[in-house]
């Protein structure tokens, strides 16, 4: 089914191919456009929260919904806000169009779109979300979107913010740098089947829809086999087969929206190389026009003057397509280190370093004295293993740190025991045991001042030094 672009204005499209058997589909990719699609949703409100004050938000319904209500805490506390969210009363995605879950984003002022998580299921009805944003100046949305690993809000907005009781400043943001349009793309019918393999058929399909078989056809066959081995994984006799369906469909939803990202990336890339090669290719012709002319007026060195023009102009082609080349590799390196630091961002606290990207479990995820990660800390980290099976060249260390009370052989040994109980838990998810390195260093490298309880909270940590590919040293 072949799709149109239906806004002119600014707009980076993806063009339409066939999907898997599953939804016929088409998709355009919106930038610097503007949020509102209705005369009643024109401008968001978006606040800088103050310090360690508790704000509360309420989210109104946009005309597409029938119903819907949501409540929101944000506290913004040592460079994180934390954002409890509720919403009842939502009606089925799947009421709206090829969509299977709710998603809240939060908005930065330039516009970008960061993934906070999952309010609802398919029914609908009501959810509730415990997220981060490592931002004091954000705007929150929520989409109906058709799989939960999305990068890009769709065109569908359900809700967004108003002030209920805020302490902070109030401002207005009026685009999104980036925007999916799934108008074209065609629903899929719920089943008997898990919802997971319904996203993930949605999640190739507009994979393939994005070009991902002609910038990047491995990552696309791979989800697709995850797709193959989750539909098989479900169609077996086995109960302990099928309960596995579910799992195996996830892999294949992040494998798709993996490979549609890097589609649309390659794709850009693609344009500007041809933009290149065009200007190269249009100089060497004006300096063998140049040089012709100058062989009428100078006969008798017009060979030796053709010859080597001709020379130099392919020399300097050369040269220009080697700085070229050397140039997007630089550039996709330091897009893929900061799509990575935003995504890692998303779910916890992550910093750029000179040993590499350093994200952090803080102490309030353990419970006091023991090594035993709590379930926010084992979600967060469910989602950092995620994100990181997509750089399978990424090296990890998880060093653990504590404050200075109780014996410094005691903090030495519960600091290492954290590493070891945040690396067994990755290794559970998927990261390979063989990457990971593990460190205690008790209180000797504090990152803040002991003498406060704010500071020994601080203190008590665990940091994931995050290494290797587009991270090491040679390719900043």
């Amino acid at each position: 089914m072949l799709g149109s672009i239906t806004r002119a204005a600014i707009v980076a499209a993806v063009g339409v191919l066939g999907a898997l058997s599953g939804p016929a589909s088409a998709q355009d990719f919106e930038r610097s456009q503007f949020i509102a699609s209705s005369d009643v949703l024109s401008q968001i409100s978006m606040f800088t929260y103050e310090e360690r004050r508790t704000s509360y938000l309420e989210f109104r319904a946009t005309p597409v919904i029938s119903s819907g209500e949501g409540e929101a805490k944000v506290v913004y506390r040592d460079g994180n806000a934390q954002i409890e969210m509720e919403v009842k009363r939502m009606p089925e995605p799947g009421m709206l169009g090829p969509y299977t879950t709710y998603v809240l984003w939060a908005l930065t002022p330039d516009g970008r779109a960061a993934n906070q998580g999952v309010l609802t299921g398919h029914e609908g009805r009501s959810g509730e979300l415990e997220t981060q944003h490592p931002a004091s100046q954000f705007a929150l949305i929520v989409t109906a979107e058709p799989h939960f690993a999305v990068s890009a809000p769709s065109d569908m907005v359900v809700m967004y913010n108003i002030p209920k009781r805020v302490r902070g400043v109030e401002t207005k943001i009026v685009s999104l740098f980036e925007r999916a349009d799934y108008s074209s793309l065609t629903p899929i019918e719920l089943d008997e089947r898990p919802i997971e393999l319904i996203q993930a058929e949605y999640a190739v399909g507009i994979a393939r829809a994005s070009g991902a078989e002609e910038f990047v056809p491995n990552q696309l066959y791979a989800a697709e086999a995850k797709l193959v081995a989750a539909r098989t994984a479900w169609s077996a006799n086995r109960r302990s087969e099928r309960r596995l369906a579910p799992g195996i469909a996830r892999e294949a939803i992040i494998a798709g929206e993996d490979a549609r990202r890097a589609a649309l990336v390659a794709r850009v890339e693609a344009d500007a190389k041809a933009e290149r090669e065009a200007a190269a290719t249009a100089a060497a012709a004006a300096e063998r026009e140049r040089m012709e002319a100058a062989a009428a007026a100078e006969r008798e060195r017009s060979a030796q003057a053709a010859v080597e023009a001709a020379r130099n102009a392919e020399l300097a082609a050369d040269r220009a397509a080697r700085l070229a080349a050397e140039e997007t590799a630089q550039r996709m390196r330091a897009q893929q280190r900061a799509e990575l630091l935003n995504r890692l961002s998303a779910v916890l606290p992550t910093r750029e370093t000179g040993r590499g990207l350093v994200s952090e479990v803080g102490g309030v995820q353990f419970a006091t004295g023991t090594a035993n990660l709590n379930a926010p800390a084992q979600v967060s980290l469910a989602r950092f293993s995620g994100i990181v099976a997509s750089y399978p060249e990424l090296r990890f260390r998880i060093e653990g740190h504590t404050d200075i009370v109780g014996g410094y052989d005691m903090n030495l040994e519960l600091s290492l025991r954290r590493a070891i109980s945040v690396r067994d838990y990755l290794i559970g998810l998927g990261v390979p045991a063989a990457f990971i390195d593990v460190e205690g260093f008790g209180p000797a490298r504090p990152a803040a001042d002991n003498a406060t309880a704010n500071g020994r909270a601080r203190n008590r940590r665990v940091e994931i030094v995050i290494s290797g590919g587009m991270l090491v040293a040679g390719n900043r």
